[in-house]
């Protein structure tokens, strides 16, 4: 009776009744070689494995008309640099890209976009009156202001700073300025002279009280400068923390996108399936 129960079972299974652990080994690698198969499949779809597309070139273009070129092109983007001011680009204007353009990438890839800051940087106006002209011309290129310019009128004060203004007009210390506005220091050339012996003074004493008002003038502007220095660094980081939080925001935008993208695909691969 059990010969003919043998008979009637099949090979394969007598096979593997005699072979257990060689059927049960070929099993297995037919398994790992159909799920390395299967995730091959998924890191193509998933990497865009085969899927490069040229990377259009937009320097030198407002920041609006790059993003819309870079989205046509299917690419994402974000903006790496915009705090740094530069006087021959426009304001908003994309000045670098990374990749470069015209190179081979996966549309997974981000470009990163260096951009002009909309604004030049604002500095406050330092104390610059009865400071040495040569003084105040450093000063001001020393902060970064770009176009200062001196003129001397007739004074008794030889030299010193008389007043300064500010693309024409008289701007008083602290007044925060464009580092890009003309600045113009007048200085005194010293051609005015009064004899009045009520007025002469002793030359030693004109040293001291000369000493004494540019100490105090020096230490006025040192205090000045580093206020306004930690004025524009905080400026700085508020602006950073915003293109931060901007960033962030894009970012989270982005991501969601993927999300409800992949959702859609999802539901549609669903679809097919049931089909």
């Amino acid at each position: 009776m059990s010969n003919n129960n043998d008979n009637n079972r099949g090979g394969f299974d007598r096979f593997r009744d005699r072979h257990p652990i060689l059927v049960n080994s070929t099993l297995m690698a037919l398994a790992l070689v159909a799920l390395g198969y299967i995730a091959l499949l998924f890191i193509d779809v998933f990497t865009s494995h085969g899927q490069q597309v040229q990377v259009p070139d937009v320097r030198n273009m407002p920041l609006e008309k790059a993003i819309g070129i870079l989205e046509d092109a299917g690419l994402r983007w974000e903006i790496s640099d915009s705090t740094t001011f530069y006087e021959n680009y426009k304001p908003g204007t994309v000045i670098d890209q990374d990749p470069k353009a015209k190179s081979y990438i996966k549309k997974i890839r981000i470009i990163y976009l260096s951009v002009n800051a909309m604004h030049a940087p604002i500095i406050s106006l330092p104390k610059l009156v009865d400071l040495p002209g040569r003084q105040g011309m450093a000063t001001l290129k020393a902060m970064g202001f770009k176009n200062v310019t001196m003129d001397s009128v007739p004074s008794e004060m030889d030299g010193l700073i008389l007043k300064v203004t500010v693309d024409g007009h008289s701007v008083a210390p602290g007044t925060p300025v464009s580092v890009n506005s003309k600045v113009k220091i007048t200085v005194g050339d010293g051609s005015i002279v009064d004899l009045n012996p009520e007025q002469i003074l002793d030359p030693e004493m004109m040293d001291s009280i000369d000493e004494a008002n540019y100490k105090d003038a020096q230490e006025t502007y040192e205090q000045e400068l580093k206020e306004a220095q930690a004025r524009a660094e905080q400026e700085r980081k508020n602006q950073a923390a915003e293109e931060k939080r901007d960033d962030n925001k894009k970012k989270d935008q982005d991501k969601k996108k993927d999300q409800d993208k992949k959702k859609d695909q999802d539901k549609k691969s669903d679809k097919d399936k049931k089909k």
